[in-house]
This record gives structure tokens, C-alpha cells and sequence, in this order.
């Protein structure tokens, strides 16, 4: 069994390829900065997969269009971009990479320490790095 108190590993995974390792490589020493250990191993690969297919689905948008000029149809991959982003919000928001979400990790770890010295929420959050 995998010991969730260690930091999440920087290389990423060897199945990832292309967009899904590039944002791997990128995120991953933002949350090991902030203390995520793999307890959220799952939810971080599952992010850069997503942040993948959106890529891919843009890029044939890109390339395609938004509609088939010769059927009038929706390109089915505006859907499955459109699915992809709304996905990345919330995983965004699960890995407190969202300002919102920086705001509700920001008022636990304030409220968990014993140690205010009568500053104002303000000014502790500002002694939070995100």
C-alpha cells in the first residue's frame, strides 16, 4: 500500500504522454511546494488527463471548425472540449488552484492555528503562500 504521506512524484507517470505530461511536469512542483502528498495522486493524474483531451479537442476545433461545413453538424469535439473545461474547474477547485478555493484552504489553516497575535484575516492570509 502507497504511503499517502509522501510528496507526489515529479517525473510524471510513464503512460502520459504529449499535453497530459506537460501539464504533469508543470503542476506537480506547484502542489509538492504546497505540501500535496499522493493522497491526491488520483485526482492530480486525473486533472492532467482531462487538461489533455481538452487540448486535443481544441486543437481539432482549431483545425475543423466548430461546425462540418458539408453536414451543418456541431463538431463533436466543441461537446467534448466544453465537457473537459468544466471538469478541470472542479478538479481545479478539489487541488486549491482555484482563487476560491485558495480563499477556503487560506481560512482552514488560519483557523486551525492557535497563534493569531492579533493580526487581521487579511494579514495572515497574506503569510500563506499559494
Amino acid at each position: 500500500m502507497a504511503d499517502y504521506k509522501t510528496p507526489l512524484q515529479l517525473t510524471a507517470p510513464r503512460y502520459m504522454k504529449g499535453y497530459t505530461r506537460t501539464m504533469w511536469e508543470s503542476l506537480v512542483p506547484l502542489l509538492i511546494s504546497r505540501g500535496t502528498t499522493n493522497v491526491s495522486k488520483s485526482v492530480v493524474e486525473t486533472y492532467c488527463q482531462t487538461y489533455g483531451i481538452s487540448r486535443q479537442a481544441y486543437e481539432d476545433i482549431a483545425e475543423h471548425g466548430m461546425t462540418d461545413e458539408s453536414t451543418g453538424k456541431k463538431n463533436p469535439s466543441v461537446t467534448t472540449y466544453e465537457n473537459a473545461v468544466k471538469n478541470l474547474r472542479g478538479l481545479a477547485s478539489d487541488l486549491g488552484l482555484t482563487p476560491s478555493s485558495q480563499v477556503q484552504l487560506q481560512k482552514l489553516i488560519i483557523d486551525s492555528s492557535d497563534e493569531h497575535d492579533g493580526k487581521s484575516f487579511s494579514e495572515l492570509a497574506q503569510d500563506i503562500k499559494f
